[in-house]
């Protein structure tokens, strides 16, 4: 009777343990909220802004990360619960329009979806390993992840021409080594995913999604990326200030030199041939920090 007892209480305990470990997966229609909430208090008491990366759920834990997958076409997007809702019958979850960008489906109004729970991204904000030569090393891209807005300053040869809104959005995505990386230049949006190629030897790419990759590089605390589209030389360069600022800065030029430099013979030395190129455009900005 004894051993009965104990085996009816080890199944038991085995089952609460089996649905503790559960996690929430479900499908329906998702929808987004419209520009009339920026700004206004989630349920959870956060400020709501359409930038960032959240959602609204009717029961899951303020603080829950899930995978909402575009059961149209295959696109997902992890988000973190902080406000209730929706409450239009057959819809299971509200997104900010960031993240309906990223399921591209803002066009249709709503969308089928499969919303599925995902453990929370490992993201330290403590202070960062200090180099030998006192410059801050930030992990990348854990320190990176997030929302940042600043404005675009653009430069050519006849000097400073305008200012324009640019963000950055750096989220984790649900494939190993695969990040969200989005640039909104004033109303225009890039949607690309950054990409680990060799983490060892700091290796990274720029996945533009039309099959164009841009191969980049992390040195120091800056990701830099040089190419060249139709004659134009382009060098992109960001870099991690500290935990609240990033800068970036883009400079361009024709890819043909202009004039060639050098190559001579002076006494025992040959002098190299040195070629040199055009810049003729920059563009900088100050991000900060105004959401995870």
């Amino acid at each position: 009777m004894k051993k009965w007892v104990l085996f009816s209480s080890l199944i038991l305990f085995l089952s609460f343990t089996a649905r503790a470990q559960s996690h929430y997966s479900a499908t329906g229609k998702a929808s987004f909220y419209g520009k009339k909430f920026d700004g206004r208090k989630t349920a959870n008491g956060e400020k709501f802004s359409n930038k960032d990366f959240t959602a609204a759920h009717r029961t899951l834990p303020f603080g829950t990360f899930v995978k909402v997958t575009n059961l149209v076409n295959n696109k997902s997007v992890i988000v973190r619960i902080n406000d209730r809702g929706p409450y239009v019958k057959g819809r299971i979850i509200d997104l900010t329009q960031a993240a309906a960008d990223s399921l591209d489906f803002r066009h249709s109004g709503w969308v089928n979806v499969k919303v599925e729970e995902v453990p929370p991204p490992a993201v330290s904000k403590a202070e960062p390993v200090v180099y030998v030569d006192n410059e801050p090393a930030f992990r990348f891209p854990g320190d990176w992840l997030g929302s940042w807005s600043g404005e675009l300053k653009i430069y050519n040869k006849n000097g400073f021409q305008k200012i324009i809104p640019v963000e950055l959005r750096v989220r984790p995505l649900s494939d190993a080594g695969r990040y969200s990386w989005q640039i909104l230049y004033d109303t225009s949006l890039r949607d690309y995913e950054l990409v680990t190629m060799d983490s060892a030897k700091n290796q990274f790419a720029i996945d533009e999604k039309d099959g164009i990759i841009l191969n980049c590089i992390r040195l120091g605390n800056q990701l830099v990326t040089r190419f060249e589209v139709e004659n134009t030389l382009i060098e992109t360069v960001y870099e991690m200030q500290n935990h609240e600022e990033i800068s970036m800065e883009i400079r361009a030029g024709n890819f043909n030199h202009q004039f060639s430099t050098g190559d001579f013979q002076q006494q025992s030395d040959s002098i190299p041939s040195v070629r040199v190129f055009d810049i003729s455009v920059l563009q900088k900005a100050r991000l900060c920090r105004h959401g995870d």
